[in-house]
């Protein structure tokens, strides 16, 4: 009589959650597992323009198969020589000045992401269940799922990769008595940013030899993306006082093209004529999770932003998402041999995975406080002064070239063999 299938049950079908569905295929585990993935949304799409990939979780995407479909996507893939990933101006002037370039070993694989998950559903062999936003779940001998359409669905082991809102850390929180977590909930993190897509062809006619053109820019950032056709947009707004209160509202809203043209006025030519060629510009509050303790309860597991949304300034929240999920997978192929294992290989994954996620939470903040000039040596300077003197600027976007060695030279790999280490001798 063949064994009955464990149930694993993804909430989310964003790159988190797809990329667990398609390491598990990649390791053998569709044979042994029933998946389920149940996305809020009628249709499985992602919010947002541009995304990155560093050398780790480029090399995991290898590892699962999926080079030769992102090699269709991406301008070119990382490799073992040092790129400058973005040049760095301050242009919040009329003559724009350079500062520095940062580089990185391998340099960062940029995409849509669209394409991303359009390739990652493709290579998934889940079965996706569209408008089914969870809104509870209750674990005994199963796990119930409740959602929102009045479907109750069961499984024996329960991934949220539900995103910043994620209602399974928010459960999982609250059936472990922490009614008070700061983690319930996200937190404003004291930025937002005007995010767009730019057509390359109408930046090329009206600014010929455009920089955003052929480089990654960080006067705002901008990069290339969709085959080279289209800019990835973002200025980032800083706003302090607003770091760690509570959001309400809708985090992306439209916004008029007028509002985002009055906050770079003084801004340099290249920084205007792009903003002049935007269409549909919107407004994102930048929100964060507080660090939280473990990312695991019983069989209740939390992954990418659902455990540790981060800001953007080191450009691998999508990527660390990217490798809670390999790490899964990796122990869900080597250790499942029933279901009484499914408690320890949660608890490996929080052992692992929950460190790396506060420390990149941690390490973003301090990134954004350089590229956005908020660093204590920036206290007093007002948009549009100079830096005085300028080797001061050109030390601190230093230490943020610094902080992406790991990104660079670091491989997931040591973190994943670390699990397994953990996992066997557990057995």
């Amino acid at each position: 009589m063949p064994q009955e299938k464990i149930r694993i049950a993804i909430i989310g079908a964003g790159i988190g959650g797809l990329t667990l569905s398609t390491a598990l295929k990649a390791m053998g585990m569709d044979q042994k597992l029933e998946i389920n993935i149940y996305e809020a949304s009628s249709q499985v799409s992602e919010i947002g323009a541009g995304i990155g990939f560093w050398p780790r979780g480029w090399d995991i995407f290898k590892t699962l198969g999926l080079e030769e479909s992102l090699l269709k996507i991406v301008p070119r893939p990382p490799n073992d020589n040092l790129y400058t990933v973005f040049h760095v101006r301050k242009a919040d002037q009329s003559e724009g000045a350079y500062v520095r370039d940062i580089q990185s070993i391998g340099g960062i694989a940029t995409m849509h992401r669209a394409d991303l998950q359009n390739v990652l559903v493709k290579h998934s062999n889940s079965r996706i269940h569209l408008s089914h936003r969870l809104v509870s779940f209750d674990e005994g001998d199963e796990i119930y799922l409740h959602f929102e359409n009045g479907t109750i669905a069961t499984c024996d082991f329960l991934v949220g990769m539900d995103g910043i809102k994620s209602v399974v850390r928010r459960f999982l929180l609250l059936n472990r008595g922490l009614v008070n977590s700061p983690s319930l909930y996200p937190v404003c993190s004291g930025y937002m940013t005007y995010r767009a897509l730019i057509p390359a062809e109408a930046l090329r006619k009206t600014f010929p030899g455009h920089r955003a053109l052929t480089n990654q820019m960080l006067h705002v950032i901008t990069f290339p993306v969709a085959q080279n056709t289209l800019i990835n947009f973002a200025a980032i707004i800083t706003d302090l006082s607003t770091v760690g209160t509570s959001y309400d509202g809708p985090t992306t809203v439209p916004c008029s093209h007028e509002e985002i043209e009055s906050l770079f006025t003084e801004w340099e030519d290249e920084v205007k004529a792009m903003i002049g060629l935007i269409e549909k510009p919107t407004r994102w509050v930048i929100r964060t999770l507080m660090p939280m303790d473990k990312y695991a309860s019983g069989r209740v597991v939390i992954g990418g932003d659902a455990a540790h949304a981060m800001t953007p300034f080191l450009g691998n929240g999508a990527g660390r998402a990217v490798e809670d999920a390999y790490i899964l997978a990796s122990l869900l192929s080597e250790g499942l041999y029933s279901k009484d294992a499914l408690v320890k290989i949660a608890e490996i994954y929080s052992n692992i995975c929950c460190p790396a996620g506060n420390d990149l939470i941690e390490k973003s903040m301090r990134a954004g406080r350089i590229l956005q000039m908020v660093a204590p040596d920036f206290k007093d300077a007002e948009e549009g002064d100079a830096i005085i003197p300028p080797e001061n600027l050109v030390e601190f976007f230093e230490q943020y070239d610094k902080g992406l060695d790991m990104f660079g030279k670091g491989r997931a790999e040591k973190d994943r063999n670390r699990a397994l280490e953990k996992l066997r001798s557990s057995q």
